[in-house]
């Protein structure tokens, strides 16, 4: 019996030694038939991705960036301007809507092959070349006090209309436009919801708040976390930044992402919005769940306990008084 139990653990072993020499082999096999990744036929990029001018009625201003082509073909790509705006407190794009904030819009041109401004434009670029774009805003002379907004977008245009799946891609990036105008301009802010989580079982310590832009033009909110040890030192600080528009509600937030499983911290937050700022610093407490299931089995348990002798006294007394 005990010449066939060591056979059968030398097979056993033996077996084990061959699947781990073949799947060393098929995984050296693998990494051997990865081919480096490719370059895509068409990539286009944009440099800067944002622009701020400030705005003066009647002034005409003018700007470059650049589009580059980092792909392995050729391309046309088209420049034009598109409206900048957001829809309700999670901040989605939308580049179509049209208010008296994105008139700025209207007032941007690009240089055409004859040097003429136009709304729209076409280039082409080579593998590698780096285009400069031209543009101009001309502002009106009754320029409305406040913040400007637009997106100027840099397409590539692909010379076969539908991929091979018959789905047509676009591929296009775009530089930001921030225009500031002279004269009154007012950065003002409402901060609610403002929150900072104190006993956490799982996840990230998160602080958030809602901030409303009630002012004429933008502002950027800021959101910092300080993580500080119950008896001193700082074990975690960052801060976030998020452009809020006129006009309109932002949700901020900013997480303490992996946070021990457990621990006793202090932490303080604070969050500033258009000369407003809100503040607060608790004592976290961070405890993993199946601690918080031993204890409560440990509590059950003493409560159960407690109970069985307080019945066995009581019926010692009972006895007694018989």
């Amino acid at each position: 019996m005990k010449n066939n139990s060591k056979r059968i653990l030398t097979l056993a072993l033996f077996g084990l030694g061959l699947s781990g020499f073949f799947g060393l082999a098929k995984t050296a096999a693998t990494y051997a038939d990865e081919k480096p990744a490719e370059k895509p036929k068409v990539q286009i990029q944009i440099s800067p991705v944002k622009n701020t001018v400030y705005l003066k009625g009647g002034d005409v201003s003018d700007f470059t960036f650049n589009v580059s082509n980092i792909g392995t073909d050729p391309f046309d790509f088209k420049v034009y301007a598109t409206p900048y705006s957001v829809s309700n407190e999670k901040y989605e794009l939308n580049f179509s809507k049209e208010s008296s904030r994105t008139q700025i819009t209207r007032w941007t041109t690009f240089e055409d092959a004859s040097g003429k401004y136009v709304s729209d434009v076409t280039y082409s670029v080579q593998p590698n070349e780096t285009k400069v774009v031209k543009y101009r805003v001309t502002v009106p002379q009754d320029v409305p006090a406040g913040g400007q907004y637009a997106v100027i977008f840099a397409e590539a245009i692909p010379k076969d209309d539908l991929n091979s799946t018959g789905i047509k891609t676009v591929s296009r990036v775009g530089l930001t436009l921030y225009g500031k105008t002279e004269g009154e301009t007012r950065e003002e802010a409402k901060i609610s919801k403002y929150h900072l989580d104190g006993f956490r079982v799982s996840g990230n310590i998160r602080t958030s708040a809602t901030v409303e832009n009630t002012g004429n033009t933008d502002f950027r909110a800021t959101v910092s976390m300080k993580v500080e040890k119950l008896f001193g030192g700082s074990i975690f600080e960052d801060t976030k930044g998020f452009d809020v528009l006129p006009d309109t509600t932002r949700d901020v937030d900013l997480e303490w992402k992996d946070s021990p499983a457990f621990g006793i911290y202090r932490i303080t937050s604070t969050i500033s919005a258009g000369g407003k700022e809100e503040k607060s610093t608790k004592i976290v407490l961070i405890v993993p769940i199946f601690v918080l299931i031993i204890l409560f089995m440990l509590l059950t348990t003493a409560v159960v306990w407690f109970i069985i002798v307080l019945r066995k006294r009581r019926a010692q007394k009972s006895k007694l008084i018989i």
